[in-house]
């Protein structure tokens, strides 16, 4: 209690000392306005505006720390994904949720629309409902030690192989040709007279 007591007692003294620059700004402002009103008006306008200006200011200083609070960090959906997901199996919205630390399913919805992840009805061992199915789950992404570097690297050296030069040209091998949308034609020029037509089902 004795805690609570100096500020219930500063809240009290704050009130009170609110109360008595009210009644005495008003009380002269009132004198003011019936001994010279014409000018009372200019002044009452201008306290007024000084008045609306320091609330605006006053309002948004208040509401600047909740605005950056809000913000949350940014979620790489793919990596919680893979942590949401056991090997192999598919995993429940509410599980990805869980792992994100998320507000709702929406959310990890929406997080997975952005990432060209698509949602559907899957069977887990948690449970059956909306989810990732585990052939749409894109692999990890490699650690960016194994991506190749820019240079060649083929070698174009001599080696000890005797067969290095053929002694022909280039020449023509098997040709593959579209047929429309569905089908491809395979023209092997060994076997001019046979064509070989590939349908697709």
């Amino acid at each position: 209690m004795s805690a609570d007591a100096p500020a219930g007692e500063e809240q009290g003294s704050r009130l009170a000392g609110g109360c008595v620059a009210v009644v005495l700004v008003g009380g002269s402002l009132f004198t003011l306005v019936q001994a010279v009103p014409e000018s009372a008006y200019v002044l009452i306008g201008a306290a007024g505006t000084v008045g609306v200006q320091r609330a605006r200011a006053w309002n948004a200083r208040r509401r600047e720390p909740a605005a950056e609070e809000e913000q949350p960090e940014p979620v790489d959906i793919v990596a919680t994904l893979h942590e949401a997901a056991d090997p192999g199996r598919s995993v429940l919205l509410t599980q990805i949720q869980k792992v994100a630390g998320l507000p709702n399913t929406r959310a990890v919805r929406a997080l997975l629309g952005e990432a060209g992840i698509r949602t559907r009805g899957v069977r887990t061992p948690a449970g059956n409902g909306p989810g990732v199915h585990h052939e749409d789950i894109p692999p990890p992404l490699s650690p960016e030690s194994d991506t190749p570097s820019e240079g060649c690297l083929c070698s174009s050296g001599a080696n000890a192989n005797t067969n290095n030069e053929s002694g022909e040209g280039a020449r023509e091998g098997l040709r593959v040709e579209l047929i429309g949308q569905a089908g491809a034609r395979i023209i092997d020029p060994n076997e001019a007279r046979r064509r070989h037509e590939v349908r697709a089902r």
